[in-house]
């Protein structure tokens, strides 16, 4: 049966049907300003942002640290209370109003196994750590048999009972239960069929909307304070109070990506490295657009990798903005094209120098950023280098020339990514480079 609850501190009590305490892991937990090499970026199809991380060495705290379960068909994703599954991206964004994203959603289930001459069960409804709060409200399913429930208000002092369970046939499954079932809390999508006289289920319907905050401190001005504790920690950043607590944004003076490490807002925030589709075309006439080039949209790391692919009388020709793309090889960051060494790519490139060519030859040097190697790897949700086996190369102008200026010799451009030695293939794309 299901019970419609706002998100509030609460508890449920069961009769005839112990209390879950919160689960706060012990590890060294991630400094703001440490190191992340190593820590892994995604759990199945989602992405993982610091403070968030995959195992305490990589998570600001207790409640950023979250547990990865890989035997599971896609992988799966949890809170630090182990039954909290997170349902959307954990990375870094913002929102219209420029302030961070700091909402997402969960799905949790528990079981309360039952005890020989136990009558009364507790389950308390809190979020699942103090950096968290919950938005909305939400439908639970609870599941068993002969029970009575009650939902306790821990805010305002008062009992309701909620709803009753009745099991008139001894041997009945949950499977059973939720087909037969007279119209309430026929929800869930569990498929087991254990009896239902020894648990008890407790699942939400339809997902439940969290949002964080950093609670160490009750504010900026105190969080400011402690500069060895605050988060904020990158050049560019900028902090603000959330009610809660406080949170991070790369200032708006053209810096993005993640605040909360160090060097991670960067001006140049065009880089995605996760596809958004699956289904792209990636050939135009003869010639092969491997990411991250793309010729429709969510096929593209960033939008100056956006190609044109022009139906011709005779054939099809692509276009990287008024030049004529005759070649690409990846491994290599090299683009072959008909027309003048120099031209006016600055709408394409926002003004960045992305693209760099040699004066005698219809040829293009690119980059994936203007950033250095260091640079890049500490903004892991934008780092181009996201297959094992690659690496990050750094890209100098020496003896090129620009499309809106020519560089001095040794001029840094930014970086690209390579394949190690003895391996071959695309080093933007998981798994793309292959022995």
């Amino acid at each position: 049966m299901g019970i419609l609850l706002p998100m509030m501190y609460a508890s449920l009590f069961l009769l005839a049907s112990g209390a879950l305490a919160s689960h706060d892991p012990e590890g060294s937990w991630a400094h703001p300003g440490a190191m992340l090499e190593g820590c892994p970026t995604s759990c199945g199809n989602l992405s993982v942002d610091y403070p968030f991380g995959i195992g305490s060495r990589c998570s600001r705290g207790p409640d950023f640290n979250l547990t990865c379960n890989d035997t599971t068909k896609p992988p799966t994703l949890f809170l630090s209370d182990g039954i909290s599954e997170v349902l959307d991206d954990l990375a870094v964004s913002y929102q219209d109003d420029g302030n961070l994203d700091k909402i997402f959603s969960t799905s949790f289930r528990h079981t309360i196994l039952m005890k020989p001459g136990v009558h009364v069960y507790d389950w308390s409804f809190k979020p699942p750590g103090r950096s968290f709060e919950y938005i909305g409200q939400t439908a639970l399913n609870i599941t068993g048999c002969d029970l009575d429930v009650y939902w306790v208000n821990d805010n305002a002092g008062t009992t309701t009972r909620a709803c009753r369970t009745v099991c008139p046939d001894q041997g009945i499954t949950e499977t059973v239960a939720r087909h037969r079932c007279n119209g309430t809390g026929c929800w869930s999508k569990s498929n087991r069929t254990a009896p239902l006289w020894d648990r008890i289920s407790i699942t939400d319907d339809g997902g439940v909307m969290i949002s964080w905050s950093i609670v160490d401190q009750p504010n900026c001005v105190a969080a400011m304070r402690d500069r060895t504790a605050y988060a904020c920690v990158s050049k560019n950043s900028d902090c603000y109070d959330t009610g809660e607590g406080y949170a991070c944004i790369c200032n708006d003076d053209g810096y993005a990506r993640n605040p909360f490490t160090p060097d991670g807002c960067s001006n140049d925030k065009g880089y995605n490295p996760i596809p958004s589709r699956a289904d792209c075309t990636r050939r135009c006439g003869n010639i092969t657009v491997e990411f991250p080039f793309g010729i429709e949209e969510g096929c593209f790391a960033r939008e100056e990798f956006h190609l044109n692919c022009t139906n011709t009388t005779s054939s099809a020709v692509l276009l990287l903005e008024d030049f004529e793309v005759t070649g690409m090889n990846i491994e290599k960051g090299t683009i072959e094209y008909n027309g003048p060494t120099r031209g006016p790519l600055s709408d394409t490139s926002g003004g960045r120098i992305l693209f760099v060519g040699y004066e005698l030859f219809s040829s293009l040097r690119w980059v994936a950023a203007n950033l250095s190697c260091l640079e890049a790897q500490h903004n892991i949700s934008g780092y181009a280098c996201v297959s094992i086996n690659s690496r990050c190369l750094e890209v100098n102008a020496t003896y090129d020339y620009s499309f809106f200026e020519a560089p001095k010799e040794d001029t840094y451009v930014g970086y690209r990514c390579k394949c190690t030695d003895g391996f071959k293939g695309n080093p933007y794309i998981q798994n793309g480079c292959r022995g």
